[in-house]
Formats: C-alpha cells, structure tokens, sequence
C-alpha cells in the first residue's frame, strides 16, 4: 500500500492510498466513502479485492481524514465539491495512470449519491452501491422520520453555523464534517426531489452513467431504508440495474448494519459477492 496525495482545481489536496495488485494492467476500482469515513476503514476491504487481481484506490474527501486541513472552521468545500472535484480528482488520476484497465467504483452511502455528479462517471465500467441512498426524510417511516426532520431542518443547520463546521465526532462518532458540504447535503435531504432540484443538469450527468449497476440494501438500517435505496437506483435511466437486498439470518448473523459489510467477518460472505459482480462487470 502507497499513501499519496493529489492536487485538485480547487487548490486542495487529497488524500489517497494505492492497493496495487500484483496482476500485470488489473483492473482498477475506487472505493468511494459513506460521510464522515475515513479511507482507511476500507483497508482490509482494499487488501482483499487487491490480492483478487484488482489495483483499489480509497481517498479522504476534503475536510476528512488525511484530506483535513487544520483548523476545519477554516477550510471551504461543498457536497457538491466531494463529487466535482474530489471524486473527479480522483478518477482523472486513476484513468491516467491506468488507461487500458477497465474502472469499477464500489460506493458506501453518500458514496453513492455522488456517482451521478461526477463528470467523467461514463467512464465507469460497473458500480457496486452499498447501502447508498436519498437522504431525503420522505424515505424514512414514524419516529424515524421525525428524528430525520429534527437533524435536517434544525440540528445540523444550527450546530454547524454555531461551530462553523459539524462536530460529528461529538454527536455520532464519525469524522467532523466541513460546514460548507453539511449545509447543503443537509438543503438536499430536506427536498423529496433530493439533489435534483438545486444541481444544474444533474438528471444529464447521471444518465451518463450506462453501466453495470448493483445497489445492495442491508435489512434493519436505519440510515439507509429500502424505499431511500430504490429512490436513488431509480435516478439512472440508462444503467443496467440489480437491485439486492441482505438480510442476517442468511450470512447466520444478528446483525449486518450500515457499517458491518466492510468488516473482515463477512471475507468468505458477502465480499465473495462482491467479487462475483466485479467479475461480471469484466465480462459484459
């Protein structure tokens, strides 16, 4: 593994690491983070598919992990951002180091709500979306959607002009999140139409994408609901689309979670599935 960092039009650096397989011009995939994720909770995951003759490449968005800069109330970017520039950096960087490998992107969460805002995205050869989702409060039931309006409308609006950033440290455990990017994901997931409305062309940009698409839902998770799954799969018109659906009972666990199928004890499970979709992706 190589820790590198690269340079971006919006004159930030990202943070990526390189798992280089030793498969003469493998194939390549990029994992793209859930909010809040730092790159290296997918190292085991990266170690994994690179040992199946895939080169992977994780990276930290701006304002997360190796890509924080210091102090995080100084630094500016936008969700938007994450896909246009961060993801795009990114890509641009692989195709170029790797221009005869076909490209596969496996996404976790928001990961996947930005697929659709990148611009080079018909350059993607196949996409696995894991427990990707709208993250409008229309997708989500009772109480829960009540808890969805509260963080939306009022908790992270207020906490984060109150900070000037999002402490999601203190409040969820995850990685603090740069005030420009929580405030509009947070103007997006209050709109049922999502980032449709607010996005110029974005309905154009995600029907670049005509690949390969499989969007796997986790039973019992509470940030990604079924109906938020379908929502956004439904978003691209002209992909090849798989919808699949993993329950606990099946892989003999209580439970799988939002953050569980990255773990190592779903290697010999659920990652074998994983390389199953990337091995038909190869071929079609």
């Amino acid at each position: 593994m190589e820790a590198i960092k690269i340079d971006t039009p919006l004159h930030y650096s990202i943070a990526v690491k390189e798992f280089i397989s030793d498969t003469p011009n493998a194939n390549c995939i990029i994992i793209a983070s859930a909010t809040g994720v730092k790159q290296n909770y997918y190292s085991n995951f990266a170690k994994f598919l690179s040992n199946n003759h895939y080169s992977v490449y994780t990276f930290d968005y701006g304002g997360i992990g190796q890509s924080k800069p210091t102090p995080l109330s100084k630094f500016s970017t936008t969700a938007s951002n994450w896909a246009q520039n961060d993801f795009e950096s990114v890509v641009q960087y692989v195709k170029n180091k790797n221009p005869k490998s076909k490209l596969f992107i496996i996404t976790h969460s928001i990961g996947g709500q930005l697929i659709g805002l990148v611009p080079s995205n018909n350059l993607f050869d196949g996409v696995i979306m894991v427990a990707s989702q709208s993250g409008s409060w229309i997708h989500w039931k009772g109480f829960d959607r009540i808890k969805m309006q509260l963080l939306w409308y009022l908790g992270i609006p207020i906490i984060t002009n109150l900070f000037n950033y999002f402490p999601s440290k203190r409040v969820s455990g995850m990685e603090d999140l740069p005030k420009g990017m929580v405030l509009e994901w947070a103007k997006w997931c209050r709109n049922p139409n999502y980032q449709f409305d607010y996005i110029k062309d974005a309905h154009e940009n995600y029907n670049r994408i005509n690949c390969n698409i499989v969007s796997y839902s986790i039973e019992n998770d509470f940030y990604a609901p079924v109906a938020a799954i379908d929502w956004i799969i439904a978003q691209f018109k002209n992909a090849k689309t798989t919808r699949i659906h993993l329950t606990a009972k099946e892989f003999s666990v209580k439970n799988i979670g939002h953050f569980g199928v990255f773990k190592t004890n779903f290697k010999e499970t659920i990652w074998q599935l994983f390389l199953q979709d990337l091995k038909k992706f190869e071929i079609s």
